[in-house]
């Protein structure tokens, strides 16, 4: 269905009630209440592809959930032009987060999970800030806020209030639209085909997506932030203005059911109406053992 970022929703009435009761039609969409509570566990692999200005880079994704509260992200990306490749690692373990960055040094997407974190100092400026707890307060909250969304997007799962606040049309269909407010992060909008209940897309509003010079920093616990690009303004420069919020948008298609649930192969992500990356997921392991180190700093 090609619903757009951009279409906002008839709002009809703020509906709880309609919101619970299509939430849980979703779910039993996508493979049942019993299934989705049984998923403690999800290693998610593919490949992805990433917009830097006027590059295309691409590499390879894992991304690795442990409930309630542990998320792991590595890339494997391939530079525009060659070169080594870059591996780089954002962990989310209860209230601890840490990232490791190797290779010489890449842009990566400051985007959705980067959220004020990924603004380069408290007030959205370039120059880093200096309060090191500060800095892992605000990567922590946009952890927490990613893993609330890939939760939502993946199993449907949602630790806050659900509301049903109208129905966005397209040329091909209707979208059933639920307020999701997760514990943590911003307000998230789920469209729900409204034949299928099948999820379509996630929406919220946060700083439009920025391109990010992650240098070598070797080693567990670097926080990934190397020289800026050339022409980028200089830590100790003026800070230039906050950039604009924007409506992020993650979408979700190529549905393939496995271990009796229906899970997308394929995930956009952008803003406004600008794509930023792709995932083509190539598998999905439910349940999982994972190695005692692989949150673990």
């Amino acid at each position: 269905m090609g619903i757009q970022a951009g279409l906002a929703p008839s709002v009809l009435a703020q509906d709880p009630g309609k919101g619970a009761a299509l939430l849980a039609e979703a779910r039993r969409a996508i493979g049942g209440e019993e299934r989705l509570l049984g998923v403690k566990t999800l290693d998610v692999r593919g490949a992805f592809k990433r917009a830097a200005g006027q590059f295309n880079m691409g590499g390879e994704l894992q991304i690795r959930i442990e409930r309630p509260d542990k998320l792991r992200r590595d890339e494997d990306l391939s530079p525009p032009g060659g070169g080594p490749a870059v591996v780089r690692t954002e962990v989310l373990n209860g209230t601890e987060v840490w990232e490791e960055n190797s290779g010489r040094g890449a842009f990566i997407t400051r985007f959705g999970r980067g959220g004020d974190a990924g603004r380069g100092g408290p007030d959205g400026g370039g120059r880093a800030a200096a309060d090191p707890a500060r800095i892992q307060e605000l990567q922590r909250t946009a952890r927490q806020a990613e893993l609330a969304r890939l939760m939502l997007a993946w199993l449907l799962a949602a630790d806050g209030s659900v509301t049903w606040v109208g129905t966005a049309e397209a040329p091909d269909g209707k979208a059933d639209v639920l307020e999701v407010t997760p514990a943590a992060g911003p307000a998230l909008r789920l469209f729900l085909d409204a034949s299928t209940h099948v999820p379509l897309m996630i929406t919220w509003r946060g700083v439009a997506p920025q391109m990010v010079f992650a240098g070598r920093r070797g080693g567990r616990g670097a926080r990934g932030d190397g020289a800026p690009p050339e022409g980028a303004p200089r830590p100790d420069g003026p800070r230039p203005d906050r950039p604009p919020d924007a409506t992020l948008r993650m979408t979700l298609g190529g549905y393939k059911t496995v271990n009796g649930i229906k899970l997308p192969h394929l995930v956009t992500r952008g803003f406004n109406d600008t794509t930023v990356e792709e995932w083509v997921v190539e598998s999905y392991r439910i349940n999982p053992s994972f190695r005692g180190d692989v949150f673990a700093q």
